[in-house]
């Protein structure tokens, strides 16, 4: 027998099949667009998620026998969110988590409810990115669509809706859409009020894992699989990253490095912070997750291979072959900024001269964001959070040079990874324990993956520091906000 753990991410969909043994039997994936707008608006078509799970599914099980498969789970991005009629057809594009075009109702939200009120209920700071805002955003802007709308939902709602019909959310997705009290776990009562917004129109919650039935006609037809599969509740990539690489004990601290670069340590009770580090529900019993977000640190890397016209092993081969320069200082805030910073920050090359080629700036996108990662790590050592050890996940893991980049960086021992869809896995642990939130723990340890941890490499550990050092000073005088 088999489970499939689909991960419907920020710029593609993977699956992968795993047999009993804990063993990957197949994989898949698909790609789809980012539209990015002149005003820097970011959207995508809730369509794409659903054709490119359905083909990434095609591709796991080609090499399986499709009647033995009994299970899946979902792992999925938080935070892009769209209206849907009472069919679920979008009415909109999908306004997604890098979208930044409601700082202006965040801000009125923030006066109105109150910033600490509104980060004790949820999570989370007020944030253009997150769906109180950008719902506010859409009833100012598109008060036509929000009269059609049925529901307001995120991109796993939207998933479990197409495999099941129904319309389901797990706390760690609900979370982040910052409508929902991680408290008394449930829908915030003061929150919707604020936005007029009725509980209706939104999606059940229940837990991460729970069983939400079989695939419904439609979804087996379009995934080729069997009716008798039974569909389990997902939930937010991160979560099921940190799972998929057995990160599950509290203490337990991961790195994963997609578009956003995330820092996500196991707690054991939630942890609110002057810094608004984000307190979340663990899927895993007793336990809750503290979270800090750098948006679009990979993004950055990914557009400059894009303008340059390299791949990431051209560019890996080459950097690596570059010194650190201490004079040569990236601020990676391409598509803004995240965790204790101003959103609306942009991006900085300082101390660029003739003598640097692009292998040069290259590095140095690394360094930068490998500095943006060692200062949210301080960040939650002054928690009191041990951040000796930690764990790598994701496309900078899979890079040498950014690696040992960020171990320097850090001063971190770094473990990593070593299943490049972890995300999969820990949605596929879901499926595979069934609902019984006891039976989650051998799921996790039966599939997780992860290497020892390693020793930072001390080479560069000296010019990083000195480097780190003045990149702080530096960012206070063009942000002037403290690091």
């Amino acid at each position: 027998m088999y489970v499939l753990g689909i991960d419907v991410g920020t710029t593609g969909a993977k699956t992968v099949a795993v047999d009993e043994n804990g063993d990957i039997a197949g994989r898949g994936y698909r790609e789809y667009p980012l539209e990015i707008s002149r005003e820097g608006h970011v959207t995508q078509d809730a369509e794409d998620w659903w054709e490119a799970a359905a083909a990434s599914v095609h591709e796991a099980t080609l090499a399986i026998d499709k009647k033995d498969v009994a299970a899946l789970g979902v792992s999925t991005q938080g935070a892009s969110m769209l209206a849907v009629d009472c069919g679920f057809a979008p009415l909109c594009p999908v306004l997604t988590w890098m979208d930044k075009r409601a700082l202006d109702e965040a801000k009125e939200l923030a006066g109105r409810i109150g910033e600490e009120n509104i980060y004790r209920k949820t999570g989370f700071a007020a944030n253009p990115s997150l769906d109180m805002a950008k719902i506010a955003w859409m009833q100012n802007n598109w008060p036509n669509i929000c009269k059609k709308a049925a529901s307001f939902v995120s991109t796993l709602e939207f998933i479990n809706y197409r495999l099941t019909k129904k319309n389901v959310i797990d706390p760690t997705n609900a979370a982040i859409r910052q409508l929902f009290n991680i408290e008394t776990g449930k829908w915030d009562a003061d929150i919707l009020s604020a936005l007029r917004l009725d509980e209706d129109r939104l999606p059940a919650v229940l837990p991460s894992g729970e069983g939400l039935g079989r695939l419904a006609a439609g979804a087996s037809q379009k995934l080729g699989l069997p009716e008798s599969v039974m569909v389990y509740n997902g939930a937010h990539d991160q979560y099921c990253a940190a799972m998929g690489s057995g990160v599950t004990k509290p203490g337990d601290m991961l790195l994963a490095t997609g578009t956003a670069w995330v820092v996500l340590g196991v707690t054991q009770k939630p942890l609110y912070t002057v810094s608004r580090i984000v307190p979340g529900i663990f899927p895993m019993t007793g336990r809750y997750g503290a979270m800090a977000s750098m948006a679009g640190m990979g993004a950055a890397l990914k557009w400059y291979k894009s303008l340059i016209g390299e791949d990431y092993e051209q560019i890996n081969e080459q950097a690596a072959k570059r010194a650190p320069d201490e004079d040569l200082l990236v601020y990676p805030y391409l598509s803004g900024a995240g965790f204790n910073r101003d959103f609306g920050s942009k991006a900085v090359f300082a101390g660029l001269t003739m003598r640097h080629d692009k292998y040069d700036i290259a590095r140095a996108i690394m360094e930068g964001v490998a500095f943006e990662a060692r200062a949210v790590l301080e960040e939650f050592a002054a928690q009191g959070m041990d951040i000796g050890r930690i764990t790598m996940t994701g496309g900078a893991a899979k890079s040498k040079l950014w690696s040992e980049i960020t171990g320097s960086a850090t001063g971190c021992e770094l473990a990593y990874s070593t299943e490049r869809d972890a995300a999969c896995l820990g949605a596929a642990a879901m499926a595979a324990a069934g609902g019984k939130r006891a039976a989650l723990e051998e799921a996790v340890a039966k599939l997780a993956r992860s290497s020892p941890a390693m020793p930072h490499d001390e080479a560069y550990g000296d010019i990083y520091e000195r480097k780190f050092q003045r990149y702080k000073e530096m960012h206070k005088s063009i942000y002037r906000q403290m690091l």
